[in-house]
């Protein structure tokens, strides 16, 4: 089906034969957020001019769903506002568009790319094609307070394909090794690529005691950040022998953020942001029950200087994690 649909992709207006990967990326450059169904790629390849003049006249604040069959544009539809973060729209594209049987063109700002059958086609060139708006975007660095941004698009990357092979076995299972110090370097990689200043580990929040260091110390030259990581896998899930439960990490983490408080303000130095970040694969949590844990936990004994460092607590699905 890919080679006729790249003898068959042509553009009308200029008689060159583009391959899938070209028509997303000419159709991307409309810029819309549009995200574009079929049962077969040649309906695309055979409508490409009249599917480019209806995404022309779709209004840039939405985001945009169109069916195609063989005789053209067969649904039009408007999923939602366009103003949403780019985790979110990923959750959309997940949530409505997961279980479809067929193609899925998906294009936002900074991503385009296709699924199959509800998973990333590693027949499209670069299975997660990013534009040269995302390259640039990704090469500007973050300053410390829009940390929270970068955490979301590790969290996207991860989801699409970023680790996965370093995690999870050929059955699906997490791999034994694979421990905080493991996890922590994932995110570490990350911030360093992504994060203005300096990025460590082992940084000493107590000059009297060398075993007080965080996992993860940020300064954008301006403000500084430390981060905790923690982990919680379900045994089925993980082939390691830890197997902690959610709320045993919760604590845990916000105890050694505790911790860290006290030191930092004891030696008088001040950090401006202080998280917890959780790596977790578990069939017995949703997004309410992890809030509801996060809120308890919260609730307990914590002192006054770590309600003044701590800022939020962040956690990475494993469970939502592809292979590209």
């Amino acid at each position: 089906m890919y080679d006729d649909f790249l003898t068959k992709a042509q553009d009308q207006s200029t008689n060159s034969f583009v391959s899938e990967s070209k028509i997303l990326e000419r159709l991307y450059t409309l810029g819309k957020a549009v995200v574009i169904t079929t049962t077969n790629l040649d309906y695309i390849a055979q409508n490409y001019a009249s599917i480019r003049s209806v995404i022309e006249k779709l209004l840039n604040s939405k985001i945009w769903h169109l069916d195609i069959i063989e005789e053209g544009i067969n649904t039009q539809k408007e999923l939602c506002s366009r103003n949403i973060a780019d985790c979110d729209f990923h959750n959309l594209v997940d949530s409505n568009f997961k279980s479809y049987k067929g193609y899925c063109f998906v294009m936002d700002s900074g991503i385009h790319y296709l699924l199959e059958n509800g998973r990333i086609s590693q027949a499209v060139e670069a299975c997660l094609q990013r534009t040269q708006n995302m390259i640039e975007q990704l090469k500007l660095l973050y300053q410390l307070n829009r940390i929270e941004e970068v955490f979301d698009h590790f969290c996207v990357s991860c989801k699409h394909g970023l680790n996965y092979n370093k995690c999870f076995d050929s059955n699906g299972i997490i791999y034994a090794h694979i421990k905080e110090q493991e996890l922590r370097n994932m995110l570490l990689d990350y911030l360093r690529i992504n994060m203005k200043g300096s990025v460590q580990t082992e940084f000493c929040t107590d000059f009297e005691n060398d075993e007080e260091s965080v996992d993860i110390y940020l300064n954008d030259g301006i403000e500084e950040a430390i981060i905790e990581v923690k982990f919680s896998f379900q045994k089925e899930y993980y082939n390691g022998k830890t197997n902690y439960a959610f709320e045993q990490r919760v604590k845990a983490g916000f105890e050694q953020l505790d911790k860290y408080a006290k030191h930092l303000d004891k030696d008088g130095r001040q950090m401006h942001y202080g998280y917890l970040y959780i790596f977790y694969k578990r069939n017995d949590l949703n997004s309410e029950n992890i809030a509801k844990i996060i809120e308890n936990e919260l609730s307990n004994d914590l002192s006054a200087h770590f309600r003044s460092l701590y800022t939020n607590t962040i956690t990475n699905d494993l469970g939502e994690w592809k292979c590209c």
